[in-house]
């Protein structure tokens, strides 16, 4: 019989792997965004990767936006999703969970897998990250948000990164900003591109969020909407701007910033630019009008959500060199299967006590390990050959000077501890 060559196991096109182990950024960003969001306290939701179709199609409901495209998969009679975002599906666990009655508060982190784009264009992963607030809160918590995304992307090194700000008011605010601002537009409309020309007759706003040349020349005269907020929404980006003074956050007031509908009252959109090449780290807004098309009226928003590619890719442009990173405090040097069996144990009991233990059982010589326990910046390396295993005794030796002391097994772990100062 003829043998057939088996083909590679290779991922799906428009699919991508995160493997911290070889590309130690991606290392540095899910510690980052964890850390951050814990420290403004934010606590961690997860939602199915499987949702309702139905809920897509409210999440546009009432807007502009064509239907949002995503891979169908059905399950018995029912129509399913691929989530193609995490905010829909966050918006939903909030109003469904009816969480504003259990606590008036609530801040919520959230980051997965999603796959966008459309069945002519092909499909990708992405790998979307969030900080939404939700509830009863003022522009302090709301400018705590604003604080938290930033300091993620200064903690990854983008201290190159610019925070653009505006606001374009309530649903009464933007109605009053498009009449005045359509006529421009179409006063204008020869030096608009195709897109921009079918944006103006939709939605207006989004021409502001065009990157042509030609465009941008366009609205860089146009009317601003800060002109046309009333009071109440003049009054709170006021108070924005004033606490991120306080804060010390850096901020470019850009009055022709839109983000996408359904973002409304403050806009936020931070950028990291390299020479000509640019990419948009994430964006923040008001989510009141989303909450109210998934159910939840008279429910308040604020959030800020972006790609995690996206800060990767910044990263790399601006070649900030990630090392990989080891949080080992012991590195096991066993010498053989005795003292590989021994170590066993030793590791279970280190750990026990909250030690942070390198636990490599390979075959590699004594000099090999005592080489990797320097590049984990291990202060202490366990050394346990075949008479140590035999004698219940464990050679501690200090990394950096190679100094070197015999220990009782049963005296190993306290001494351990004393010189890590646990």
């Amino acid at each position: 019989m003829k043998k057939t060559a088996s083909s590679k196991l290779q991922t799906i096109s428009g699919a991508k792997d995160a493997i911290t182990q070889t590309d130690p950024i991606w290392n540095q960003v899910l510690k980052g965004f964890y850390k951050i969001g814990q420290v403004y306290g934010f606590l961690r939701v997860e939602t199915p990767i499987l949702e309702d179709s139905q809920l897509y199609r409210n999440f546009v409901k009432d807007s502009t936006q064509a239907e949002i495209e995503t891979i169908p998969v059905q399950l018995g009679n029912h129509n399913y999703s691929v989530r193609p975002s995490l905010l829909p599906s966050v918006l939903r666990a909030y109003a469904q969970k009816k969480t504003d009655e259990l606590e008036p508060l609530s801040k919520w982190l959230y980051l997965g897998n999603v796959i966008k784009g459309s069945s002519e264009s092909g499909w990708n992963s992405d790998y979307e990250y969030g900080l939404e607030t939700l509830g009863v809160f003022n522009h302090l918590t709301e400018s705590q948000t604003i604080a938290a995304s930033w300091q993620l992307v200064q903690h990854l090194g983008l201290t190159d990164a610019t925070l653009e700000i505006n606001a374009i008011g309530d649903s009464a605010c933007q109605q009053a900003y498009e009449s005045v601002l359509k006529p421009y537009l179409k006063d204008n409309e020869f030096s608009l591109c195709e897109n921009c020309l079918e944006q103006l007759r939709t939605r207006p706003f989004n021409v502001l969020r065009c990157e042509n040349e030609s465009c941008q020349a366009v609205v860089a005269s146009a009317p601003t909407v800060l002109d046309f907020l009333d009071e109440a929404n003049h009054k709170h980006f006021t108070s924005i701007l004033e606490a991120l003074d306080e804060l010390q956050i850096p901020y470019q007031l850009n009055p022709s910033l839109a983000c996408r509908e359904g973002f409304s009252k403050t806009n936020v959109i931070i950028r990291y630019r390299n020479g000509k090449e640019a990419v948009i780290l994430g964006q923040a807004g008001y989510h009141d009008e989303l909450l109210k098309n998934l159910g939840g009226k008279g429910l308040s928003g604020f959030g800020f959500n972006g790609s995690f590619l996206a800060l990767k890719q910044a990263m790399e442009m601006a070649s900030i060199v990630v090392e990989p990173e080891t949080d080992t405090e012991v590195f096991l040097v066993p010498l053989g299967d005795l003292a590989a069996k021994k170590s066993l144990r030793l590791f279970r009991d280190l750990i026990a006590e909250d030690v942070k233990v390198y636990d490599h059982f390979g075959t590699a010589g004594v000099k090999n390990q005592l080489k990797q326990a320097e590049l984990s910046k291990s202060p202490i390396a366990l050394i346990m050959g075949q008479k140590e295993a035999m004698d219940e005794m464990v050679i501690l030796r200090d990394v950096k000077s190679g100094m070197q002391e015999l220990f009782s097994y049963d005296k190993i772990v306290v001494e351990v501890k004393k010189r890590l100062g646990h």
